[in-house]
């Protein structure tokens, strides 16, 4: 997604959930996709577009439903993810130059989507170094439950990934899905996405 009409190398990046499950989430996310996109090209800011996109959420199309959405702009070339935050869950940075990769998580946001008129958003950044990773996800990660009840939890999902993630962003993601998969032991109970971005070290 690009972000404006300069030289600089951008790249859009949203994620987001919405609450319930069903016709009625899924025509709604199908909406806001689209909306949040243009909010970002208009703007070039992701505060400003999140609250766009929250005022016609609320003055426009009401359905009772709420929306956690993160949506961020990443510099390609100096690494600075800039973000904000509606209720989403935290993004989980990896890197591997600070004790040994260990996993810490990027804190920072405001209300979700649709619930109150105005936000109050503040912009989040963090900045990847070569080969840090960056972690994106929703809830149907960490709160997928086994049989007996035991959520899978957010530690055990970085542990995960900083297993993973620095051998590729693709070996991350398969291993997640296929450790969530196996601790619910059937159909998945939650939609659930992973969204990992890894910034490539110099060669050599």
């Amino acid at each position: 997604m690009e972000t404006d009409g300069s030289d600089a190398r951008r790249l859009g990046i949203v994620i987001a959930d919405v609450s319930g499950k069903g016709i009625s989430a899924a025509i709604l996310m199908a909406f806001i996709r689209p909306v949040i996109r243009a909010a970002v090209d208009h703007t070039g800011d992701p505060v400003a577009a999140l609250e766009r996109t929250n005022r016609i959420l609320v003055e426009e199309r009401p359905t009772g439903l709420l929306v956690t959405a993160l949506c961020g702009i990443l510099d390609l070339d100096s690494g600075l993810f800039r973000f904000a935050n509606a209720g989403h869950e935290e993004p989980l940075l990896v890197s591997p130059a600070a004790g040994g990769g260990r996993p810490s998580w990027v804190t920072g946001g405001g209300p979700l989507l649709g619930a109150f008129r105005t936000l109050d958003l503040a912009e989040c950044t963090v900045t990847l170094g070569p080969g840090d990773v960056l972690v994106l996800y929703t809830d149907g990660v960490t709160d997928a439950a086994a049989p007996g009840g035991e959520r899978f939890g957010a530690d055990r999902f970085a542990m995960l990934v900083r297993e993973r993630c620095l051998v590729s962003a693709a070996a991350a993601v398969q291993t997640v899905m296929d450790a969530v998969g196996g601790w619910e032991g059937g159909e998945p109970a939650d939609d659930l996405a992973l969204l990992i971005v890894r910034r490539t070290p110099p060669a050599g």
